[in-house]
């Protein structure tokens, strides 16, 4: 405790954010890694297991809709603990081995996440420097790539000790650990919480509690804006995610160790990216025109990937792998740094509550579109190019409010 009082405590909150971050989305991971495991157990067939991602996603967008009184009430680090629990929870849930209590579990390891958005950001804009907070917010959110590495690295030599299960109780159980270890900072960070803010499942779940989050997001043209480029972000990035792989193998004709290596690159070069895109924000003093870059950057690169042909060698498909981490899989921590600088400090955990529920929508249905387009036009290329116009918009949303207001 003694080395503790030694270290600013805008450290401090950065490492409690990241680590439950990180172990968030590792949560997250556990369904597509243990997915053949899972299915087989449940006497479903394997393409199911993508519906456990879907229902995770709207546990949520359930939460980040319904739980904005926990914030208030507990602070940014209970609230995150109280995550972490219900993650566990939920995964443990799994060991009934039916697909309902699958379906069950993924639904709660979502709500589980839920808090990391909103008081990830409430916990850093009280605490981070002024110029320093895109950096800060993309570290913090460098989490998420790592929890997925981390389960990546992990589950499959649980598997080699034990079955399934065991390795779903040793995620849980790392779960409850990361809410253990951030507990000592808890007094001191959390000590702005309102014991007296109210707390109840019927207030939550009233129209007027569930409509806030969209208030806040209402709460001016930057953060409109803002929020719409974040949807526009998530629709290129999450059609990238889901085909580029399928795309080099089936219609290229590569192997599916280059097209895993080139997807490799693209996650690594976006952790790095993050980080860096977040330093470059901070020295040009600049979170928005820092993302109107990035989304005419995205725009660029996913027009590229439409461009890809068998006459591509492999080393330009990985070098435009890479590019296309950077451009589009950086933005979310600049992201959820300008949200946090557009509204007052009481309302961060409700606008980036509405505004990530949107950026989830983004990510449901950027996907689902882009999916539709291949099957309407048998052509990936086509797909691509048009979902390179999401973050087109994006762009000119952000300059056209830069433009009128500074």
């Amino acid at each position: 405790m003694a080395l503790m009082r030694n270290v600013p405590l805008w450290l401090t909150a950065l490492g409690a954010a990241l680590l439950m971050q990180t172990s968030s989305a590792f949560l997250t991971r556990i369904f597509p890694i243990l997915g053949p495991a899972l299915t087989d157990a449940a006497g479903v067939a394997p393409e199911r297991i993508g519906l456990l991602a879907s229902v995770g996603s709207l546990g949520t967008m359930w939460y980040l809709l319904a739980g904005g009184d926990l914030l208030p009430r507990f602070g940014p680090v209970r609230s995150l603990q109280i995550g972490a629990g219900v993650g566990a929870i939920g995964l443990l849930a799994t060991v009934l081995g039916s697909w309902e209590a699958m379906l069950l579990a993924a639904f709660l390891v979502g709500v589980g996440y839920g808090p990391s958005p909103p008081a990830g950001s409430d916990l850093l804009n009280r605490h981070a420097p002024a110029g320093r907070r895109s950096l800060i917010f993309s570290i913090k959110q460098s989490g998420v790539p790592l929890g997925g590495a981390v389960a990546g690295l992990l589950i499959p030599p649980l598997l080699l000790v034990g079955d399934w299960r065991f390795a779903c109780g040793v995620a849980a159980a790392l779960s409850l650990l990361t809410a253990v270890l951030v507990q000592p900072v808890r007094a001191t960070i959390d000590a702005e919480r309102d014991r007296s803010h109210p707390l109840s499942l019927a207030a939550a779940l009233h129209l007027r509690s569930l409509m806030r989050p969209f208030r806040a997001v209402a709460f001016g043209p930057v953060m409109l804006a803002t929020t719409y480029a974040g949807f526009c972000f998530a629709v290129v990035q999450g059609c990238l995610f889901a085909f580029f792989v399928t795309f080099l193998v089936t219609r290229l004709d590569h192997s599916l160790a280059v097209a895993g290596l080139a997807f490799a690159v693209m996650q690594i070069v976006g952790v790095v990216a993050r980080v860096v895109v977040g330093w470059i924000a901070d020295r040009i003093g600049s979170a928005r025109r820092t993302l109107t870059a990035l989304a005419l950057a995205s725009a660029a690169v996913t027009a590229g990937v439409a461009c890809l042909s068998e006459a591509w060698p492999v080393w330009t498909i990985v070098g435009l792998a890479g590019v296309a981490g950077f451009a589009a899989a950086s933005w979310n921590g600049v992201y959820l740094s300008e949200v946090a600088a557009q509204v007052p400090h009481a309302l961060v955990g409700q606008a980036t509550a509405g505004s990530t529920f949107f950026a989830f929508i983004g990510y449901i249905v950027g996907p689902a579109a882009f999916g539709a387009m291949v099957v309407a036009t048998n052509s990936y290329p086509t797909a691509f190019a048009l979902a390179a116009i999401a973050p087109l918009t994006g762009a000119a949303a952000l300059l056209a409010v830069s433009r009128r207001h500074g």
